[in-house]
């Protein structure tokens, strides 16, 4: 029998939706008793009653239109959160219809939010830790699906990859080719792949097969395709390529023509843009009305004091599309005239003492909550860059000029894996572009929130060796 993934099997769905329901019902109850009082949510009053009975019922719809995600092997802390925020949001919504609905049933918006509060902490607690429970279970060799590879190695060497993490739980048995592998193919040659169907009559443990198609196997390739079908062996067909070609694409249509686009852009979904903007304007106008206008005046007047000059810094840069704006910081450098031609470097001259506390602890980019707010950025995306040096390193560095798809942000994934601050190689840059890239193709709500905290935490733990 072969093995089915955990989120295709009933009882796990039904084991989800009865956990779903305990959690929310434990919230809700939290949020009753905190808003009146415990020995009155001790004796379930016939209003605790039916808030718990309707929070119950909205679970259904919910796990309908937003299924989880935290069983599946692909998937990433960042989605679980987004899914989490989005099912809590969806349930809180049909929780209050339901309410609306039902005469005399009074339901304070302060206990609403309290056991949605709840909700989503437990939520998204229980399903991080089932999944990081699962993914130590796969690398023990639990749960494991079984691959075989076949075609030209170098179309496969990224899929290779991908499979042989172990906490995915992948077994590859081996690749049916006629190439030599590549070093870093760690892998057993199974023979030409005219002996493919043989070797899956012999192993029925096969689960997944994954082949480059060749123009000169089509008989054969038809023969494997009918056999996965009939035996439950989930086929995947790689697309063959230029180069440029091998990264991520999304199938889309055009009329009845198919087509595959280069990548894969969550933010060209025009919902997903405006969930993006109505984040920013809300968090940056915030900021703006609370913090900052403290913050300018503190660090305004020690600017003055230690160097001569403006209190901001206003610099040219390529932001979306490669359109220029004023990006704004605190002047964190005495008045010179290599502001924009020379990256600051790590005992640079140029920096008086304030400005250089400013920069270790990020707080001279705060002015750039103002182009959020006016639309030139975003709260997180790829760190816009002088412009002279998009002119330089859009010659020098494949794909740099991808990462302008999107709007530049105060802080982005680059920053936090580490790739911020001075590049003395062109390599340090590439890393930082390819991080951009990732960024742009795999842009989630949920990842822009993990990217905030992890910046957060970062600060306030002056863990940023390259913050200077």
């Amino acid at each position: 029998m072969k093995i089915k993934n955990l989120e295709e099997s009933g009882i796990v769905k039904s084991a989800i939706i009865c956990n779903d329901i305990i959690l929310l019902m434990v919230s809700y109850w939290f949020a009753f008793a905190l808003t009146h009082s415990f020995a009155l949510a001790f004796n379930f009053p016939y209003a605790l009653k039916t808030e718990l009975l309707i929070g119950a019922l909205t679970i259904f719809p919910t796990f309908y239109i937003a299924p989880p995600v935290f069983l599946k092997r692909m998937v990433y802390g960042n989605d679980i959160l987004g899914r989490s925020v989005y099912t809590v949001c969806l349930q809180t919504l049909f929780m209050i219809a339901a309410i609306s609905l039902i005469r005399r049933m009074n339901v304070a918006g302060e206990e609403l939010l309290m056991g949605a509060s709840f909700f989503f902490c437990l939520l998204y607690a229980e399903r991080t830790i089932v999944h990081n429970i699962l993914k130590h279970s796969r690398s023990k060799g639990h749960n494991q699906r079984y691959v075989i590879l076949v075609g030209h190695p170098w179309n496969l060497e990224d899929i290779y990859h991908t499979l042989n993490d172990h906490s995915l739980g992948f077994k590859i048995l081996g690749i049916f080719t006629r190439k030599e592998l590549p070093e870093d193919m760690q892998l057993k040659n199974l023979g030409d792949r005219r002996m493919v169907m043989s070797y899956l009559r012999q192993h029925q443990e096969v689960t997944d097969l994954y082949m480059v198609p060749d123009t000169d196997y089509t008989a054969e390739t038809d023969e494997i395709f009918r056999y996965c079908e009939d035996h439950m062996i989930r086929f995947y067909a790689l697309p063959v390529f230029m180069e440029f070609l091998t990264k991520r694409m999304e199938l889309s249509h055009l009329g009845s023509t198919m087509l595959l686009s280069v990548r894969n852009e969550p933010l060209q979904d025009p919902v997903n843009r405006g969930v993006k903007r109505l984040f920013d304007i809300l968090t940056s106008g915030l900021f703006l009305l609370t913090v900052f206008p403290i913050v300018y005046l503190i660090a305004g007047i020690i600017i003055k004091i230690q160097s001569p000059g403006p209190i901001l810094f206003k610099q040219k840069r390529n932001g979306l599309d490669g359109k220029e704006f004023y990006c704004l910081k605190f002047r964190s450098m005495h008045v010179n005239k290599d502001s924009d031609r020379i990256q600051a470097t790590k005992n640079d001259p140029r920096k008086f003492k304030f400005g250089n506390l400013m920069r270790k602890t990020n707080i001279d980019e705060l002015p750039q909550f103002i182009n959020v707010f006016k639309g030139d950025m975003s709260l997180v995306g790829p760190r816009p860059h002088m412009l002279l040096h998009t002119q330089e390193y859009s010659r020098l560095i494949r794909r740099y000029m991808v990462r302008h798809l999107v709007k530049p942000g105060i802080t982005g994934w680059a920053q936090v894996q580490g790739f911020r601050g001075e590049t003395k190689t062109l390599d340090q840059m590439e890393n930082r572009v390819k991080a951009d890239i990732w960024y742009v193709e795999n842009w989630s709500f949920g990842l822009d929130l993990r990217i905030m905290w992890r910046t957060l935490l970062n600060m306030l733990r002056h863990n940023e060796e390259n913050a200077y």
